[in-house]
């Protein structure tokens, strides 16, 4: 039987929370949040969204015991080793738009890609069976599910503007060096996403987040028709407001702090403006510098 996933890619401070949020509002979803942090967050005990020591929450206490008694209590360990590992590799070896890269990535990694295929249907049925919806954004992470023959992926590519991006991390990051490397780590997961969709015939859905935010009722729809799931947005109470449940979501960190934090029943999408401040332009300078021209290519313009 297969694990369905939806799986959401891009760079960071780029909406994936919010958006793994709302399609998780119909039974038929079950929002992880980022997964490739679930070893970390276990080993710390992080407080899940439901209020409760990710270790002692109704969701990730029962799924930890099981992939345990399955599988060691060394399993988690081994996942957190294995990913930096796979990635490593996947970086070494990266024309994956090759069929013949793609095989040799996954026959090097064998042990850890079955591992991750055995977290993955843990998670979706102690989640009743639903579509597991994961926010973990990275490449390589989207590449190691592909290689997995018993999960159904599909990949949503959610794309931000660079100069939006740069500004929202200028917010929490205050060294130079470091926001022109999130720069370049903008452009890095274009590239290397483009090369994914290249290699891999499974479905592929590229949006923009300026889209999502000016249209977010009907977007949604597409989505869930694009995925094969569930058609249904009773939970918008407008074109543009959402009352949001929290039942089917069962987030820990390192997802958006502020997200966790507030953990609202309600809210309001709207199109982002304040990186466009006088204040930011030296952010939005950044970016054009770094992310230009590339950028241009997948919709944005100086």
């Amino acid at each position: 039987m297969s694990t369905k996933v939806v799986y959401i890619a891009g760079a960071g401070r780029s909406g994936s929370t919010f958006l793994s949020q709302l399609l998780s509002q119909n039974d038929d979803c079950f929002n992880l949040g980022q997964i490739r942090h679930l070893p970390l967050a276990l080993k710390r005990n992080e407080t899940c969204a439901c209020h409760q020591p990710i270790q002692e929450c109704a969701y990730w206490g029962p799924f930890a015991t099981e992939m345990t008694d399955r599988h060691g209590a060394d399993v988690f360990e081994r996942l957190k080793t294995g990913a930096p590992a796979f990635k490593t590799f996947a970086t070494q070896n990266s024309g994956w738009e090759d069929a013949a890269v793609r095989d040799l990535i996954r026959q090097e990694n064998a042990e850890y890609l079955t591992l991750l295929g055995d977290l993955y249907a843990t998670a979706a049925r102690q989640a009743g069976g639903a579509a597991l919806i994961d926010s973990s954004k990275a490449p390589d992470v989207a590449l190691s599910l592909s290689l997995i023959p018993e999960i159904s992926l599909y990949t949503l590519n959610l794309l931000r503007d660079p100069r939006a991006v740069n500004a929202s991390w200028a917010k929490r990051v205050q060294k130079k060096e470091t926001l022109q490397q999130r720069a370049r780590n903008w452009s890095n997961r274009v590239r290397r996403m483009e090369a994914f969709q290249q290699g891999s015939d499974a479905p592929f859905l590229q949006l923009r987040y300026e889209d999502l935010a000016s249209t977010p009722r009907q977007t949604i729809e597409d989505i869930q028709t694009w995925a094969g799931l569930k058609v249904g947005t009773d939970f918008f109470t407008s074109e543009t407001e959402a009352d949001i449940s929290w039942e089917r979501n069962h987030l820990f960190p390192p997802a958006n702090e502020e997200v966790l934090e507030k953990r609202a029943t309600h809210i309001e999408i709207r199109p982002s403006e304040s990186w466009k401040s006088d204040e930011n332009a030296p952010y939005r300078k950044m970016a054009e510098r770094i992310n230009f021209p590339l950028a241009k290519k997948v919709g944005y313009t100086k």
